[in-house]
Formats: structure tokens, C-alpha cells, sequence
């Protein structure tokens, strides 16, 4: 496999990865996120992560110090957030070296747990696996549709804002 580096966003990348944006955003939007990300990387609200392999993104990732989900909130866990690996370079490795990265980053901060959230259909099948294999655990609180818990007999949606939340134990060296 070519060479493989994670490392901070940089203001360069914005204009990158506006160019990859996504079927269901555009160009402007996805600019405009990234750079509300690059802002919140520079206030030490986040750590936005790239994944670059010869030089070209293939994927990022981050670690949100505050979460939205309250229990993670409310329990100073990190969450690590938005992780994606471009379809090409997909079971090779890099999700699983990106999470690693995103643990010492917590590690580093003095976090001894992190936490995160996975979708229930089927596109989120892969993710559900890898994070089983790295050792994450559903963290007992029940699913959430927007950061609100689901209470049983409800109906919601089966979207991208239906999740089980996930932690897992950081061990420092």
C-alpha cells in the first residue's frame, strides 16, 4: 500500500474537499462546512483529521471535544464524528488507522474514554463491524433520532439521525 498520512486540516484542503462534496450537498455547502470545521479545528473545539495518500485526500475524520448527544456531553467523552474513507480506498486499512489516530488524539488530551455513533440500515453495516472490532460497545443508553432518546411505540424515520451511540475505554500508556 503507498504511503499513508493523517494529519490537521489545513486551510489548502478546503478548496480539496470542496471538490469531492457529495451527491446531496454542493460545492458551497460543502466549502462552507469545511470551513466552519477549519474554524472549530483552530478554537480547539475539534481535531479535523486527513487522510492522505500520495497526497490526495482519501478520507477525514474528527474529534468533537464537546458533543451534541448529551450523554457524551454530560460525561466530558469525546466523540468522534463525520469519519469517512472515499469508496476506492475502502478495506484496506485506513478506517481502522484513522480511528487509532483519533484515540491518541484523545489519549493525548487525557480522555479515558471516546466515544461514537453509528446508523442502523444497512449502508451503515461496514461501520457496525469495524467499530465491534475495535473494541467499541453500545454505551446502554437505547437509540436516539436527533439526540433525543427513543422511547418505545414512537415512530421515527430510518435515516442518518437514527443512532446507537458507542464507547469505548482508553488505556494510556
Amino acid at each position: 500500500m503507498a504511503m499513508i498520512e493523517i494529519r490537521s486540516l489545513a486551510p489548502k484542503d478546503i478548496e480539496t474537499l470542496g471538490d469531492l462534496h457529495f451527491p446531496w450537498s454542493s460545492r458551497e455547502k460543502t466549502i462552507a462546512q469545511w470551513t466552519l470545521y477549519f474554524q472549530e479545528h483552530q478554537q480547539g473545539i475539534r481535531k479535523a483529521q486527513i487522510v492522505l495518500q500520495q497526497n490526495s485526500i482519501v478520507g477525514y475524520g474528527h474529534l468533537l471535544f464537546q458533543s451534541e448527544y448529551p450523554e457524551f456531553k454530560n460525561n466530558d467523552i469525546p466523540e468522534i464524528q463525520a469519519l469517512w474513507i472515499f469508496d476506492p480506498f475502502r478495506n484496506k486499512g485506513l478506517g481502522t488507522k484513522l480511528i487509532r489516530h483519533l484515540e491518541t488524539l484523545a489519549c493525548e488530551k487525557g480522555y479515558t474514554k471516546i466515544g461514537i455513533g453509528v446508523g442502523l440500515y444497512k449502508d451503515y453495516g461496514p461501520a457496525q463491524r469495524l467499530y465491534h472490532h475495535l473494541g467499541f460497545s453500545p454505551n446502554g443508553e437505547g437509540v436516539t433520532y436527533k439526540y433525543a432518546p427513543v422511547i418505545a411505540g414512537e415512530a421515527h424515520p430510518v435515516d442518518d439521525d437514527l443512532i446507537l451511540w458507542l464507547t469505548k475505554t482508553l488505556y494510556t500508556p
